[in-house]
């Protein structure tokens, strides 16, 4: 039987317990909705050849574990960009509002000045599969099931929660039950996993969660790890941002900013 994270049953999109959070049993992991959302906007454009250039994610509320609905409208529909929005609602509650900006690629060579970014992630062949339940939760018990022990995880640096982390993520499921993952759900459903790689503990069971998602994109990944490049940088206020930069194995395809603000009761190791 493949593992989904999403049952469609008529127009609800069911969520199992692959989609959970670490954090409450009756809310879902940021990136489930992410893929979710994708799929949605993604559809609505199919066999116009053009590329998601980005995926704006306001996560107004906790997603509940509970059947969800998503309504999707054009703001604009050109030949070149066609903009569209997505509401996620659960039980007749707004819990998240997306938007997807599609560009029409013109593919053309760079001149030699043009900036570039030249750093690159060590292959995920050869770096040992962790689990993020286990750094999670580390010796103090069986994590809850979620997205967070669904995804296969290869850390490059330690996560140890100090603010800056790298890593590749693998996604061995299915987003939605009899639909294939393509490559704009998965990294939708990665750039979420930002604030994970990148996690500032601020000590005393106080971290950091994040309150929206956006994500651009210059092409689309290959394969199917995702590499995350992540840094909390968090002012005194209590208000900052996680930037990430999302990598396959060809290099740099994109780049993830997500707000963050503090979070007590989290169940960090630091």
């Amino acid at each position: 039987m493949t593992a989904v994270l999403f049952e469609v049953q008529g127009n609800d999109f069911v969520p199992t317990p692959l989609a959970g959070s670490p954090w409450h049993p009756e809310v879902l992991h940021g990136g489930a909705p992410a893929g979710l959302l994708a799929h949605c906007l993604e559809q609505q454009v199919a066999g116009l050849q053009l590329l998601p250039a980005r995926l704006s994610i306001d996560l107004i509320r906790p997603v509940p574990g509970t059947p969800l609905q998503v309504e999707v409208s054009p703001v604009r529909a050109g030949k070149r960009i066609a903009l569209l929005q997505a509401k996620l609602t659960a039980g007749g509650s707004l819990v998240a509002v997306a938007s997807g900006l599609f560009v029409k690629p013109e593919p053309l060579p760079l001149p030699a000045y043009a900036p570039r970014h030249q750093a690159t992630l060590p292959s995920p062949d050869g770096l040992d599969t962790v689990s993020f339940g286990d750094i999670l939760f580390g010796q103090s018990g069986n994590p809850p099931p979620g997205l967070h022990t669904t995804v296969q995880l290869r850390p490059i640096s330690g996560l140890d929660e100090t603010g800056r982390g790298s890593a590749w993520i693998r996604l061995p499921a299915l987003v939605i039950d009899g639909q294939p993952n393509t490559p704009f759900m998965l990294a939708a459903l990665a750039a979420d996993f930002g604030n994970g790689v990148g996690q500032l503990s601020l000590g005393d069971q106080v971290g950091t969660i994040n309150a929206d998602i956006q994500l651009h994109l210059g092409r689309l990944p290959q394969g199917e790890w995702i590499g995350l490049q992540s840094e909390a940088l968090l002012d005194e206020t209590g208000v900052g941002q996680v930037l990430t930069v999302l990598h396959d194995g060809g290099g740099r395809v994109g780049q993830v900013t997500q707000t963050i603000m503090p979070m007590r009761g989290f169940g960090g190791t630091n």
